[in-house]
């Protein structure tokens, strides 16, 4: 069983855990709902990105969040201005 917060393949476990590490203008919510694991939400309001439980390719999905992540990147820099 793999406990709350954390996704159940190693892979994309461990780019969601860069992200919240290193990106505070991105926040990862956990929502199990059928083949859905949660959202990747981003500070601009962008379309978020979800996370699929069971994806085809585990590889390629953990790559395609961290492209998601790397576009909203300078989201966190513009938030950052704002509450300078």
């Amino acid at each position: 069983m793999v406990g709350r917060g954390r996704h159940q393949n190693n892979e994309i476990n461990a780019v969601l855990k860069a992200i919240r590490k290193i990106n505070s203008a991105i926040s990862v919510e956990e929502d199990h709902n059928g083949h859905r694991w949660g959202w990747i939400t981003c500070a601009c309001k962008d379309k978020p990105m979800v996370i699929t439980c069971t994806p085809r390719n585990p590889g390629s999905h953990a790559k395609q969040i961290r492209q998601w992540a790397t576009r909203h990147s300078e989201c966190m820099s513009d938030e950052q201005e704002e509450t300078s």
